[in-house]
């Protein structure tokens, strides 16, 4: 306690505003006038001249600050009546000196009083204020307005000191014995307070005094009451929200430097196996995928710097072991995660989907089109095994043909990296329960999955070779197994679950392009057949024609030549002899330049470059010859090759009306086909011509194709025409 205390805390003890009890107040009187009497006698015996009636004003002082007005009056004039005796020691009049004395009590009495009600006003406003404080503190921290009310009313009651006080919400009616005093804020009515009606004027205004303070609360607590009533619709709708979600959402924190998830929807849960406990147990990376969890933890690392949001996919662990692909969409707010995850795991399953399709339409479209192309077999086994091998990502695929019941022959072969494999051309015997051997059995496609399974030749030649597993398809030509095209892998379920479908398409490219190289190969040699029947009855036809009809004429010439001789005398039989001599040899002619074009001798006897000066100089339009072939070639090349020049200047005599016409013969040995003729014969006549139709050029092109090659015509109107044939030239033909 400091020294500045003790005057505050001596007029609080002495000026209180409630006044204290009356007994007490007359004991204290009593009291203080027997001490001021015994302090006056003392002081007269020291000071007898000197007055000290003043010291028996401060009894009435003090009774006037601790009780009452009525009291302390009493007090006052007892006092004066002590002073009056005290004094009094033979003076003829005392009335100046008590009118004083009185005056002076009287006026204390007044102050002290103003001061005591001044401080028991000031001590109601201490206590409503405390009021004021109470309520706010009950009304606006309460669960329930209607709990914090009841207990705001009893505070109210025991501070205004009546039995009771009621607070409602709204309009209330009052009882018989009640005071309804109406609660508003602004022009709304909030609220009532009911309290009994024979309360005294100054209890009253007390409460008058009050309301306002009230009506502040109550138009607060009821916004907060609304405002809590909606944040609660708010919250049990997000919660609704939260658990019906189909998306992963989730709260976490990174307070310890490690996402961590704090809580958790059942989406959640049921996308990892996990219960929320065991989700919020581990840190967030612990369910990452091992080889994503570098990323994640990137990405999560740049998210303040990527305005406090971040968005990536990575693959998380189920708790069964299965990989499944969330994408994320994460917002920090200092150490807080807030966000959500989706399953994308049938979309980016998808979108491999698609991206291994495309992949594998690709490869298949480029095998396709070599077979529509007809391209050489050898060609498309090479390219096929590729393009499988690398559709499927496999490590083997071999092309297999079926030569026996048995008998199987590697047709081509593709290993990945420098792992040995399969040589071409290795023949085995399918003596087990392989691929090759299922695929030969049932026609259909089949699977091992575990060649460790099975035993045999194949088997352990696989083994050797690392292969785990393998699949593959048939190869079926006209209803027949021809072969079989496999896969195998190193590694288990290395082999897609669709990978037979995969491999059938290309076995079905394969057997396509077999069938068609058969086809080819019969419609060649049934072409070359027909070719060479009708070339060999050309010849038929020139020997007959040289050794028959051209020597009976030539006979019948003679004959008739030795009638004209016979017949001197007779003009006129002579000159008709003459006339059948002339029509004979003209016959004869005819016969010859019939022959020659059946078959012509020259070609026969000297090869084609005495065949096409022969056509040059026969050729009505110039021929400028260029024949650039010195060996002679085999008969059917030579025969194609003087029957597509010699229709040529034909077609350029009767409708090209060409000035000049360049017929250029040659053999070329550098490509990859051997030997081949190349011819062209070109005039500078109108152009417009045409293959199809009677130009007499189709039956040429069948003659050419039958020996493997090819005639095209390219004729422009206004821009002349050209023949260009090429025709292989076979190796046994050589010189």
């Amino acid at each position: 306690m400091t020294w500045q205390s003790v005057p505050t805390r001596f007029l609080e003890q002495v000026v209180r505003s409630p006044a204290r009890p009356l007994g007490q107040g007359i004991v204290v009187a009593v009291g203080f006038l027997t001490a001021e009497v015994l302090a006056v006698y003392a002081l007269k015996l020291v000071a007898p001249e000197n007055a000290f009636g003043a010291l028996l004003l401060l009894g009435v002082l003090v009774v006037s600050a601790g009780w009452g007005f009525g009291l302390s009056i009493a007090t006052s004039l007892a006092s004066a009546a002590v002073y009056a005796y005290l004094h009094l020691e033979g003076r003829d009049s005392l009335a100046p000196a008590l009118a004083i004395f009185l005056t002076l009590a009287f006026l204390t009495n007044a102050l002290v009083g103003q001061a005591r009600l001044r401080a028991a006003e000031a001590e109601q406003r201490r206590r409503e204020a405390d009021l004021s404080a109470d309520l706010a503190r009950v009304m606006l921290r309460a669960p329930a307005l209607a709990s914090a009310l009841d207990d705001g009313g009893d505070r109210l009651a025991g501070v205004l000191g009546v039995p009771y006080a009621t607070l409602s919400v709204g309009e209330a009616q009052p009882g018989p014995e009640q005071m309804a005093i109406a609660l508003k804020y602004g022009t709304e009515h909030t609220g009532t307070l009911l309290v009994p009606k024979d309360v005294p004027v100054a209890t009253v205004l007390r409460i008058h005094r009050i309301v306002p303070a009230l009506q502040a609360l109550l138009a607060a607590a009821c916004d907060r009451e609304a405002m809590t009533a909606e944040l609660e619709v708010s919250r049990r709708e997000l919660e609704r929200f939260f658990a019906v979600a189909t998306d992963l959402l989730f709260i976490g924190s990174t307070d310890d430097g490690a996402a961590r998830l704090t809580r958790v929807n059942p989406a959640f849960e049921r996308a990892l196996g996990y219960s929320a406990a065991e989700l919020m147990a581990r840190p967030l990376l612990e369910f990452i995928h091992p080889n994503d969890r570098d990323l994640t933890r990137a990405a999560l690392a740049a998210v303040p710097d990527g305005d406090g949001a971040a968005q990536f996919e990575n693959r998380c662990l189920r708790r069964d072991g299965a990989v499944r692909w969330l994408e994320w969409n994460i917002v920090v707010d200092g150490d807080v995660l807030l966000g959500g995850a989706r399953d994308v795991t049938e979309r980016r399953q998808e979108q491999d989907r698609l991206r291994v399709a495309r992949t594998q339409q690709a490869a298949l479209r480029r095998v396709a089109t070599l077979v529509a192309r007809g391209g050489a077999l050898s060609d498309v086994y090479t390219v096929a095994v590729a393009e499988l091998a690398h559709s499927l990502g496999v490590d083997h695929v071999t092309l297999i043909g079926f030569e026996a019941e048995k008998t199987g022959v590697v047709l081509a072969a593709l290993n990945v990296g420098d792992q040995p494999g399969w040589a071409l051309g290795e023949r085995f015997t399918l003596d087990d329960d392989s691929v090759c051997e299922q695929v030969q059995r049932t026609g259909a496609p089949a699977r091992v999955e575990d060649y460790s399974t099975t035993s045999g030749e194949i088997t352990r030649r696989l083994r050797t070779l690392g292969v785990c597993e393998g699949a593959g398809a048939p190869l079926i030509v006209d209803g027949r197994v021809r072969g079989a095209l496999v896969v195998g892998s190193h590694v288990r379920q290395g082999i897609p679950e669709s990978a037979e479908a995969h491999i059938g398409d290309f076995a079905d490219l394969v057997s396509t392009a077999i069938s068609n190289a058969e086809t080819r190969a019969e419609l060649t040699a049934s072409r070359a057949r027909i070719v060479a029947a009708a070339d060999e009855a050309r010849r038929g036809f020139e020997r007959d024609l040289h050794d028959g009809a051209q020597q009976r004429i030539v006979s019948l010439s003679l004959q008739l030549r030795a009638a004209e001789a016979a017949a001197d005398a007779d003009e006129d039989l002579r000159a008709q002899l003459s006339a059948a001599v002339d029509g004979l040899a003209g016959l004869h002619s005819d016969l010859q330049e019939l022959s020659r074009g059946l078959h012509p001798a020259v070609l026969s006897r000297g090869g084609l470059k005495p065949a096409m000066r022969n056509l040059a100089r026969r050729s009505t339009v110039p021929v400028e010859l260029d024949v650039a072939v010195e060996d002679r070639l085999p008969e059917p090349v030579e025969v194609a090759a003087y029957y597509v020049v010699a229709e040529a200047l034909t077609n350029v005599a009767k409708h090209s009306g060409a000035e000049s016409v360049t017929v250029r013969l040659g053999v070329d040995d550098t490509g990859d086909r051997g030997r081949v003729l190349h011819l062209s014969v070109t005039d500078d006549g109108a152009g417009g011509a045409s293959a199809d139709g009677g130009s007499g050029l189709v039956g040429l092109r069948d003659r050419v194709e039958a020996l493997s090659g090819s005639l095209t015509v390219t004729s422009h109107p206004g821009d002349g025409t050209s023949v260009a044939a090429t025709i292989p030239v076979p190796d046994a033909a050589r010189a």
